[in-house]
This record gives C-alpha cells, structure tokens and sequence, in this order.
C-alpha cells in the first residue's frame, strides 16, 4: 500500500523531467559531436575527414538523429540547437 500524498509525488517525478528535459537527452556522445559540426555549417564530407568516419557512416548519425528529435533536415536541427541554448545565431552568423 502507498498512501495517495506519495503515489501522486511519484506520479509527479516522473512527469515532470519530461517537461525539462532536453531533446537531445537521448542522443549519443557521437550523434551529439556531428549535430554541433553540423550548426556551424560542416558539410558531410567535411566532417567525414575531421572524424576519420565515411560520408555514409555520418549521414546515418545525421538520419538518426532527425528521427530520435521528430525533425527533417540540417535547418531544423540548428534551428532546435539555438532554441536549446546548445549554439546561438550570433556564433553561427560570424562563420
């Protein structure tokens, strides 16, 4: 038995991190590292040289990670980037 004051703080916990929780939270490390390079304009073949990785093998980053945020393109990643504080449009204007 839980008493309802408790069973309500539990169901409360495990609301609320989602309301702050980042998008990116369920990123990799690596899906993480391509999505910055690719905010501040990196081409794929650019990032394949820097990362020692295949084109194919960074679009793959690219196309997992549009589907893990519910986006579709390099706009929409930076775009969600900047509303997260991970870059700003000042640092991507400069570049």
């Amino acid at each position: 038995y839980i008493a309802s004051d408790i069973a309500q703080q539990m169901a409360l916990s495990q609301i609320e991190p989602e309301k702050t929780e980042s998008p990116f939270a369920s990123l990799s490390e690596r899906e993480l590292q391509i999505m910055l390079m690719i905010t501040k304009g990196q081409k794929v073949n650019e990032i394949s040289e820097q990362l020692n990785l295949s084109p194919k093998t960074v679009n793959s980053y690219r196309y997992r990670m549009f589907s893990k945020l519910n986006i579709h393109g390099d706009v929409e990643l930076t775009h969600l980037a900047i509303r997260h504080g991970l870059c700003n449009a000042e640092t991507l204007s400069s570049q």
